[in-house]
């Protein structure tokens, strides 16, 4: 029998231990979750399925704008509150800014913020050469973030209070791989990197926005590369490297910031978090990065998509307990994003497998208008969810039991 989620919305979770650098909750009712230790959830809930399998075109990849409230909001299918249910404390997103969609996106904020869920609004990076001329992203992340700032993550003269963490670039390190990239090498991800944090910087500044609470971080792939000063060798770590070679010496990417090297420096000390993702096993990563991440502390880090691919219950509940343990630690690590809320119905393959719910035949309701400089605007159809992934066999089609049962949530089966 197929399941739906019928959740109930778990009471706001209480102050973590000390963590790094203010990652922790203030002492007030009012505050939201720490950082430390991370229990979130990747979010990129496309609308298509099998009843609806998007053959024209996709929808728009801007899952906060207003147009989606039905999948994320009240009155809706509610995913936000379905994530905060989980256990969950976080949301990592991936095309929050950056495709132009000009359509409100403060009421996700805001439902975010009833809930006390910290939302990681990603930068959509997908087309470097597209809109980064010779790998430069400053001019089109300083002009991302001044619109985003007017369509709802400003709130006077600071980040919306949802806002825990802009997330600049997703595995950027395959841009080396780009035909633009001339002559090859990683000078390509490193630039693109440091000019997109310079741009965001200096949107603040133009726009009069302080920081406050608002940390900056890349997720890099779990593929074995070198760090542009060829002193790192290793998946993900070079990424980390990368970033301390070229805040400390941007030339040695090609870039001539904008902001000055101090002011780079500072956001970085203050502001930085290094990210990666991962389908490798927890124990080997947490392994190799404890073995190497000395030379970059006291700057935290986490795994931006913990994918467990193939894995079964048993062994994603027994890696999001020990990731909770490990970063309860007050140490470097803050914790995981688990990758992700829905099968991806438009990728297919063994995409649909790292779902944590399958969407059912039972159409709910439509989502609003939703459209960016890619998709042309059009509503589309909301479904039911499903907390079992049929196609699979065993537990391993009980991904959302598995988190829910090591976050401490709530998951009650019904028929979708």
């Amino acid at each position: 029998m197929s399941r739906v989620v019928c959740l109930a919305i778990a009471s706001l979770a209480s102050a973590a231990p000390n963590g790094l650098r203010g990652l922790t909750a203030e002492n007030s009712s009012d505050a939201f979750p720490a950082l430390q230790p991370m229990k979130a959830v990747a979010y990129g809930a496309l609308p298509c399925s099998p009843a609806a399998p998007c053959k024209d075109g996709l929808p728009s990849e801007d899952m906060v704008q207003e147009g989606y409230l039905p999948q994320w909001g009240v009155p809706g299918r509610d995913d936000l509150g379905t994530i905060k249910a989980l256990g969950g404390n976080s949301i990592r997103l991936y095309h929050s800014l950056g495709l132009n969609a000009t359509k409100d996106h403060s009421k996700f904020l805001d439902r975010a913020a009833v809930l006390k869920l910290n939302v990681m609004p990603g930068m959509h990076s997908n087309e470097p050469a597209e809109v980064c001329p010779d790998f430069d992203c400053f001019e089109a992340w300083r002009s991302a973030t001044l619109q985003g700032y007017e369509l709802g993550y400003r709130q006077g003269q600071s980040w919306h209070p949802a806002v825990s963490a802009i997330i600049l670039m997703n595995e950027p390190d395959f841009y080396e791989n780009d035909p633009m990239c001339k002559p090859a090498g990683p000078w390509c991800r490193v630039k693109a990197v440091l000019s997109a944090l310079d741009g965001v910087l200096s949107a603040e500044r133009e726009a009069d926005v302080e920081p406050g609470r608002v940390k900056l971080a890349v997720t890099w792939s779990f593929a074995m590369r070198t760090s542009i000063d060829g002193t790192v060798e290793g998946p993900g770590t070079f990424g980390f490297q990368d970033m301390v070679a070229a805040v400390a010496d941007p030339s040695i990417a090609n870039y001539e910031p904008r902001t000055s090297v101090q002011q780079l420096q500072k956001a970085f000390s203050t502001r930085w978090m290094h990210g990666l993702n991962t389908q490798a096993p927890w124990t080997f990563v947490h392994e190799f990065v404890s073995q190497h991440y000395a030379k970059f502390e006291p700057t935290p880090w986490f795994i931006g998509e913990y994918g467990a691919n193939g894995q079964p219950e048993a062994t994603i509940k027994a890696d999001l307990l020990s990731m909770q343990s490990t970063a309860s630690e007050g140490g470097a690590f803050l914790g995981a994003a688990v990758f992700q809320f829905q099968s991806a119905y438009n990728k297919g393959g063994s995409e649909l497998n790292f779902g944590l719910f399958s969407l059912g035949s039972k159409k709910l309701t439509e989502t609003g208008e939703v459209c960016d400089r890619k998709s042309p605007c059009k509503t589309w159809p909301v479904y039911c969810l499903e907390s079992k992934l049929d196609w699979l066999p065993g537990t391993l089609a009980l991904r959302a039991e598995a988190v829910a049962s090591a976050w401490g949530g709530a998951l009650s089966a019904a028929q979708c």
